[in-house]
């Protein structure tokens, strides 16, 4: 976008520089609105010749170029999602949206209501990275950074969780009338973790395909960097569960970590659904008693990782 800027900001100079030289060698005028004398002496220009001459300027023609409005469409999009404004963002929405998730509208809203009474302080950063625009419709990949924290404690940690989640998407946007609006979202690629207690001192990087066949194998690796003492370990599963909503939780027995990385092999669904990668993690504690060795929770985190789900076209015919 910053480069966008500048080439921008030069293009407008040179149209401008262009302009200037030009407008001597301009022979009839024959707007009757505009006097001849105003191109040559623009200190002697009246209000309403002003007024004129910036209706018909290259300069204003620019800035309601499809490209300048596509940006100042995700600058409202940035503001209305840190602000929290669901009501101006449903705006930029058509009614007809859906995603690759097969979540219409009304879910993805609801989805939002969800996370906002469930996170506080959420700071977005939408970064748009490019830009392809033809006639009326727009292909727009964006890159989304959040960060916050949740609403509630854990009761047994007595600590709020810090959530980071990670997005690279594509909107398409249709024009109706003077309004761009997001009519489909395909989602790239999605990492989120959430982090709690001495959770918080651990640094996850999770492995894994971002695209894979319905029935398919493949594996999920954490590598797991930690710097606390000796007296701490880990225990923690990986399971996989489908995009869908209400979101569904798979059980897992949490194993003991023994190494600083954590695999396993997962069979992708066959019911049509994308689904998460997802690591469960906790830190626990010996503490030795007389008669006893009691073992306490001192951390929790959760890794994710989407995972798109192809599906062979059962309609092609050999």
């Amino acid at each position: 976008m910053k480069k966008r800027n500048v080439l921008y900001i030069m293009t407008v100079i040179g149209l401008m520089n262009i302009f200037g030289m030009c407008a001597n060698a301009i022979p009839n005028i024959t707007n009757p609105e505009i006097n001849p004398d105003v191109l040559a002496s623009p200190q002697s220009l009246s209000g309403q010749e002003l007024d004129v001459i910036k209706k018909v300027s290259f300069r204003d023609k620019l800035k309601k170029s499809p490209e300048a409005e596509i940006g100042a469409f995700y600058k409202k999009y940035n503001k209305y999602t840190s602000s929290n404004n669901s009501e101006k963002l449903k705006e930029l929405y058509s009614d007809d949206f859906l995603n690759n998730d097969g979540f219409n509208k009304e879910i993805i809203f609801k989805m939002m209501e969800d996370a906002s009474s469930s996170y506080k302080n959420i700071k977005y950063n939408t970064d748009v990275h490019n830009v392809v625009i033809t006639g009326n419709t727009a292909i727009v990949k964006v890159h989304e950074l959040a960060t916050g924290e949740t609403t509630k404690e854990i009761d047994k940690l007595k600590d709020n969780g810090l959530i980071k989640s990670e997005i690279y998407y594509i909107d398409y946007l249709r024009k109706f009338g003077k309004d761009w609006k997001i009519t489909n979202t395909v989602m790239l690629s999605e990492t989120v973790e959430l982090k709690y207690g001495e959770a918080k001192n651990i640094t996850f990087d999770m492995q894994a395909p971002e695209c894979v066949s319905a029935d398919s194998d493949y594996e999920v690796t954490v590598d797991i960097e930690s710097n606390m003492a000796d007296a701490v370990f880990l225990v923690g599963s990986i399971v996989n569960e489908p995009i869908v909503y209400p979101q569904k939780q798979n059980k897992d027995v949490f194993r003991a970590i023994k190494s600083d990385s954590i695999a396993r092999i997962l069979k992708s669904n066959n019911n049509g659904n994308n689904e998460y990668a997802t690591l469960s993690v906790a830190v626990t504690r010996a503490q030795v008693e007389p008669t006893s060795v009691v073992v306490n929770m001192t951390g929790m985190a959760f890794a994710m990782k989407r995972i798109n789900v192809l599906s062979v076209n059962a309609n092609i015919k050999k």
